[in-house]
């Protein structure tokens, strides 16, 4: 399928946004003005960007895998010297290459949603806040507390930052239109940060306590140290909300430092 005489590639989820409506309410969220600096992840055919360009800030990067739509921005936006199109892969995409206090904006490719999502805590000093859709059964995850949504990365991300759902897009706001809907959520960086040894032992932990979700604790991440948590031991992971977890894990690693 064709878009604006691009082809559409299905291996990168390309789904672009046509319902003018809705690509201004995603950029009325995300509160640009003329001093932002504004990264855009997946600008496609560039209706995204149009709408960011219309608020003038003071620099718009596009980060686009797609060779093909990169030279497509690049002549259609090309009486912008605000903007910069990149080249890149915005799953290992180095934000801190936009600058400082960005503000992220993405319709972001179904496929790799989560995996973009997480990068964007290895960059969280650079970021003031991010502004993304996806498929809306990502976004439930991301902002579940508990249950069968809750997984590992909300209990890690939540801890990072503030993410707010707010509103669903259906799919015929696309071209082609996918079969699921979509929601439009906000990330905001709290005040809150690891070091980098402890970010990996804490994913890592999660990653184990999450393996099995039928199981209880123990039997993921083995027995506990101490009679005192021997009680959380006996549940399972996606009943303890990212605080607590965060909290659970703190207790471990201390008590194996001992």
């Amino acid at each position: 399928m064709k878009n604006n005489g691009l082809r559409l590639k299905k291996s990168l989820g390309q789904h672009f946004l046509k319902d003018k409506n809705i690509i201004k309410k995603i950029v009325d969220a995300a509160g640009i003005n003329s001093s932002d600096t504004v990264v855009e992840i997946g600008p496609g055919g560039g209706a995204l960007t149009e709408e960011i360009l219309k608020r003038n800030p003071k620099t718009l990067v596009c980060v686009e895998i797609d060779p093909e739509m990169v030279e497509f921005l690049k002549e259609k936006f090309k009486s912008y010297e605000n903007l910069r199109i990149l080249n890149e892969d915005a799953k290992k995409f180095d934000f801190s290459q936009a600058g400082n206090n960005l503000k992220v904006l993405g319709n972001l490719p179904y496929n790799v949603s989560t995996v973009i999502i997480r990068n964007l805590l290895n960059h969280i000093d650079t970021i003031h806040s991010a502004v993304f859709m996806t498929q809306k059964e990502v976004a439930d995850r991301l902002t579940s507390t508990s249950g069968k949504d809750y997984g590992y990365l909300p209990a890690l991300l939540q801890n990072f930052f503030k993410i707010e759902k707010l509103f669903d897009v259906p799919p015929g706001a696309f071209i082609p239109p996918p079969k699921v809907w979509s929601t439009v959520f906000k990330m905001t960086p709290l005040n809150f940060r690891m070091e980098e040894r402890e970010l990996k032992e804490f994913e890592n932990f999660l990653k184990r306590a999450f393996s099995n979700r039928r199981k209880k604790l123990k039997n993921n991440v083995g027995k506990p140290p101490s009679t005192e948590l021997e009680e959380i031991f006996q549940r399972r992971a996606e009943e303890i909300p990212p605080a607590e977890m965060l909290s659970l894990f703190r207790k471990i690693r201390q008590m194996a430092a001992k």
